[in-house]
């Protein structure tokens, strides 16, 4: 499924329950919705980089893309959507302490990774509507968990764990070319 039907659908959702609200109880949300939408972007853009633990590097693209490719270090990280896509490249990435956390908290969200032999990955994603491809094949997800890991992730000196929550999340695994 591409992003902009799934963007499109969640929008013919959202301004369909919005119309049948009105209707059924004839409460009109237009009024509050882009108030509601202000002051939360605005509260977590406020106090979420304050409530993060002590190491954890947080990041708020918000609207966009986010790359980490290169020589970075996987250490812990938490990043934070609406609408974007994030590029995790491990083939040149240094782990400092061999083990790495990485948050992403999104309404839509695209994850691609690309996972060299040496480093192990763990996956534990929520999403109301979510795709995964994966090494092992495709899986189309409606409300349910993705739980994965990668072969002999355990043994690996290098590991990471990815966690996501979202709306709609589409997570693509690739193996490294390196």
């Amino acid at each position: 499924m591409k992003k902009w039907q799934i963007i499109l659908g969640i929008l013919l959702v959202t301004l369909g329950l919005f119309s049948l609200i009105e209707e059924l109880v004839g409460v009109n949300l237009w009024r509050f919705v882009l108030p509601l939408i202000l002051v939360g972007l605005g509260l977590m853009l406020i106090l979420r980089p304050r409530k993060a633990k002590q190491g954890v590097h947080v990041q708020m693209p918000i609207l966009g893309d986010l790359r980490k490719t290169g020589n970075w270090e996987v250490t812990q990280h938490e990043i934070w959507l609406i609408v974007g896509d994030t590029l995790l490249d491990f083939s040149t990435a240094t782990f400092p302490q061999g083990e790495g956390s990485i948050r992403i908290i999104g309404f839509v969200n695209e994850v691609k990774i690309i996972l060299p032999a040496h480093v192990g990955l763990q996956i534990d994603a929520n999403a109301f509507v979510s795709e995964f491809k994966l090494p092992e094949g495709k899986q189309e997800r409606f409300m349910s968990a993705l739980n994965y890991q990668s072969p002999n992730f355990e043994e690996k000196d290098n590991r990471v764990t990815l966690q996501t929550l979202g709306f709609v999340s589409e997570i693509t695994v690739r193996p490294s070319v390196l």
